[in-house]
């Protein structure tokens, strides 16, 4: 049985919208040519159209709940001050502050490509200042650790497991410390690191190895080219044994693989990386926080390495990382976080 859903919570599918929202979404999606411009969520990745359909629906679903959605009110007229105070006083109730930044967000840009002749300046403000006073429900702060840190316990941890040949709970366990250390090295998204492949995104180059994913798999649009810092390469390349798990078939391309020789997805990654962290540093760390820790190990660093952290964490500005102008390219960036990894070889060697 499915479960049903709070009314008041509920996100209207598009096959509820009312005729005049669904219109106006078609337009937003109307390809242009030589001569009209297209609509505005023509260029939008198909996961930002489902994220900001959601959050439109989020909207629809409150009106409904409130009896005010109709077919009456043109979708200006119907996004007023007073409707969207209420909105954000309802959100604010029932969902986290940044949750609720993000809905109100989705409901400004979904306004602003469907409605494209009215002018959503008030909106922007108002998106503006209730994102600068969100406060986090949790404080990431705490949970945060230098780069350099986890990055040598996650070394430390793969030296602890014992020599060839592995059992198949050690051979989990390494891969585990593995997506650690190199997510801690190449703080990439979830999604591009679950989704990498030997022989399309990691290339064996030099006796080194290449980690590139092309621009339309981004979040940004930005093509990315890593290279891996040295020290990780030979346990990447032992993973590279002891991921073969005795199972049927032949062996996915994947990079990642669980126990059965299938491919992880983001979810099943993040869930391990946090377990992992948990019990390492007794505080979860998920890969979103890890790109976090990259940051703030660069800034803290020096002023010149914190200007690689946009490049290395695949943002198109540096304005998304620190509100800071930058010029580097991401193999630039990665040489630089090489740098300091590359001290901790010390340490490995002991």
């Amino acid at each position: 049985m499915a479960r049903k859903i709070d009314p008041m919570r509920r996100a209207l599918p598009i096959s509820e919208w009312p005729t005049v929202d669904c219109n106006a979404w078609q337009a937003a999606l109307t390809c242009g040519d030589a001569f009209e411009d297209g609509g505005g969520a023509v260029d939008w990745a198909a996961k930002t159209r489902l994220t900001n359909i959601s959050h439109y629906g989020r909207w629809l679903g409150y009106l409904r709940w409130r009896g005010l959605l109709g077919d009456e009110e043109s979708l200006s007229d119907r996004v007023t001050r007073d409707r969207v105070r209420d909105y954000v006083n309802h959100l604010e109730m029932i969902v986290a502050p940044h949750t609720c930044v993000s809905m109100l967000i989705g409901l400004k840009v979904m306004m602003q490509v469907m409605t494209p002749e009215s002018n959503w300046n008030w909106l922007q403000k108002v998106c503006n200042r209730i994102q600068r006073a969100a406060k986090p429900t949790s404080n990431k702060l705490s949970r945060m650790r230098p780069t350099t840190e986890i990055f040598k316990v996650a070394l430390r941890e793969l030296r602890r497991l014992p020599s060839d040949p592995l059992s198949k709970k050690d051979a989990l366990r390494y891969r585990d410390a593995l997506m650690l250390a190199f997510l801690a090295s190449r703080p990439l998204r979830r999604k591009n690191f679950a989704a990498l492949e030997l022989g399309r995104n990691l290339v064996k180059v030099d006796g080194g190895w290449l980690l590139t994913i092309p621009a339309e798999e981004t979040k940004t649009g930005q093509a990315i080219a890593f290279l891996l810092p040295e020290i990780l390469v030979p346990w990447l390349e032992r993973y590279l044994v002891v991921r073969k798990f005795p199972v049927p078939g032949e062996l996915s391309s994947k990079l990642w693989l669980s126990n059965e020789g299938k491919p992880l997805n983001g979810n099943r990654v993040w869930s391990r990386i946090t377990k992992l962290t948990q019990r390492l540093f007794g505080k979860s760390i998920n890969p979103h926080l890890l790109r976090d820790c990259a940051a703030s190990t660069l800034a803290n660093s020096s002023s010149d390495l914190a200007l690689a952290a946009a490049p290395l964490l695949g943002h198109r500005h540096f304005a998304t990382t620190e509100r800071f102008y930058i010029q580097a390219n991401n193999l630039e960036a990665s040489r630089r976080f090489n740098s300091i990894l590359s001290k901790l070889r010390t340490d490995e060697t002991r």
